[in-house]
């Protein structure tokens, strides 16, 4: 049974949110992949992606992330994520990769980080 992926963009000068809500895994994460891109070529440098109603992560879900991450590098940007349930927080911190993407309680948390980052 395939689980579907809810993305929900918003974007504010060049920051921009993505909302995920489902599964990000092999069936899913080219769509986000594609969403992430999209977002980067509107104009966004900085990106704030959501995790708070991801249910489940596989591979293919942090592959894409990484992708991102590497993408919004180029633009000298940064990724961060917000509120991953613990389900997906362990798969984080198992791979190590709790190391390499800050994680934010909630968005108003990363989207003041970046601003304060942004005015350094």
């Amino acid at each position: 049974m395939e689980m579907d992926l809810g993305v929900d963009v918003t974007m504010d000068g060049n920051l921009g949110i993505i909302r995920l809500t489902g599964e990000l895994d092999a069936y899913t994460s080219s769509r986000f992949k594609e969403v992430m891109i999209n977002t980067l070529e509107k104009g966004c440098t900085n990106l704030v992606v959501s995790l708070a109603d991801v249910e489940y992560i596989d591979s293919s879900g942090l592959g894409a992330l990484v992708g991102g991450l590497k993408r919004v590098s180029e633009r000298s940007g940064k990724l961060v994520l917000v509120g991953a349930r613990p389900q997906v927080r362990k798969v984080f911190e198992i791979t190590g990769l709790e190391k390499v993407f800050p994680i934010y309680r909630n968005e108003s948390e990363a989207v003041e980080s970046l601003k304060r980052d942004e005015s350094q």
